[in-house]
């Protein structure tokens, strides 16, 4: 019985790789179409509690698509193994970040991997609301977050290496060696449910700045790049070897090439 149903279990996998495989591989036209955009409302009485229920909802950055796998397609078993929704929410201190998680194995960081291998939530996040959305590469103003998913810590980092040198403004990576909060003034809470969990954050903008570059003042009606992706580490085996990761929208590029992202307007 048990070696029947590993078979059904690895069968289930070949199968969600067939199909993710053949979705991924449709004409070239779907990474044409056009560029998602979600709405964030300005935050009105959010207290950090892991609830959501004092967020505006309406308008979610969904994962849960096997065209929104941009790597190791053959180990996602499907929404219900791996998929969230993403909010954002503003006002002129700070920056709100809120995810609805489906994971059938949630929380589940191993300090020893490469945090991009660990199990986290990332943001890509523009503070310039007149960059070129069609921009090749980072600018002074694009930040990658990672907030990784370990129970009671949700370490933080900001990778800046994609950044040219030149435009970096001297605000370098932080935290990629794990371990480490490097949001001044950040804070989280989480509230588990029956198919995963509830995450919301606070970040002021002013993470987001030093000497050379400005902190960034939000407006109503400004719309700003950005994108957000998940990483999932599987259990049982084969465990680390090969750890799915979705984003919102875009393929592996979204690490080098915002013209890749969505887009978030900043409403009332």
């Amino acid at each position: 019985m048990k070696g029947d149903n590993a078979m059904k279990k690895w069968m289930n996998r070949l199968a969600g790789a067939m199909a993710a495989m053949m979705l991924m591989t449709a004409p070239a036209l779907a990474e044409e179409t056009a560029r998602p955009n979600i709405t964030a409302h300005k935050a009105n009485g959010i207290v950090i509690d892991g609830k959501l229920d004092d967020w505006n909802l309406d308008s979610p950055a969904v994962v849960e698509d096997a065209r929104q796998i941009i790597r190791d397609a053959v180990f996602w078993q499907g929404p219900n193994d791996c998929s969230a929704k993403f909010y954002l929410s503003w006002d002129e201190e700070n920056l709100y970040v809120a995810a609805d998680v489906t994971e059938d194995t949630p929380l589940g960081a191993i300090e020893m991997l490469p945090i991009d291998g660990e199990d986290n939530l990332k943001l890509y996040i523009s503070t310039d609301p007149a960059a070129d959305p069609e921009r090749q590469e980072y600018g002074t103003n694009d930040f990658l977050v990672y907030f990784v998913m370990d129970e009671g810590y949700w370490d933080t980092a900001i990778d800046r290496s994609m950044v040219p040198k030149d435009a970096r403004q001297r605000f370098v990576s932080v935290g990629m060696d794990g371990g480490e909060s490097v949001l001044d003034g950040y804070t989280c809470e989480v509230q588990m449910t029956a198919t995963g969990f509830t995450w919301e954050a606070v970040i002021p903008w002013a993470c987001f700045s030093n000497k050379k570059i400005e902190v960034y003042t939000p407006a109503a009606g400004d719309t700003l790049s950005c994108n957000f992706a998940i990483t999932d580490i599987s259990y049982p085996c084969p465990g680390t070897d090969y750890i799915p990761q979705l984003a919102w929208t875009g393929n592996q590029k979204i690490n080098t090439n915002p013209s890749r992202w969505g887009r978030v307007t900043l409403a009332e």
